[in-house]
Order: C-alpha cells, then structure tokens, then sequence
C-alpha cells in the first residue's frame, strides 16, 4: 500500500494530524492519530509498504500482541482509504 502523494504528518498541540498539501485535492477532514498510527504513516511516507511490514514494525517498536497488532493496522488502513489518504 501507499500513501497518495499530498499528505503529511504534522504535530499540532501536541496531537498528530494528517494534512494535505496538495491544493488541487478537496480535503476538509482533521484525521487524528495516536502514537502507533503515526509511526505507520511516517513508515508510510518513506514508500510503499506491506501489511507484514507494518506489523513487524509494530511488534519491534511496541510491547503488543499480534492480534492487536493486525487489528491497529486495518482499523488505520480502514480510514486512510475512507478519507482518500491511500491509494490501493
């Protein structure tokens, strides 16, 4: 999976939010992320990735199972494609 070329990762009173910086796309949502979610969009931003990538990152970075691990990154690839954020 990849990112669509645009968005960033930005710190903003101390929360993480997405951004676009493409002002030739339409995009009015604030998508916030949590710790875990921010690592996997800044791996993300480096290139295209696998789902088996992110979990390994995940399972190195974090003390956390991988059940949680799996169900962290389709819950954040879930809403990066509802918002337009990933391309397929």
């Amino acid at each position: 999976m990849k990112l669509k070329n645009g968005f960033v990762l930005k710190k903003e009173n101390g929360q993480n939010i997405i951004v676009c910086t493409d002002k030739t796309i339409s995009f009015d949502n604030i998508i916030m992320l949590n710790e875990t979610n921010a690592l996997l969009f800044e791996r993300l931003s480096e290139g295209p990735r696998t789902k088996e990538e992110l979990l390994n990152l995940l399972l190195d970075e974090f003390d956390i199972s991988t059940i949680l691990a799996l169900n962290d990154i389709d819950v954040f690839i879930k809403t990066l494609k509802q918002n337009g954020v990933i391309e397929e």
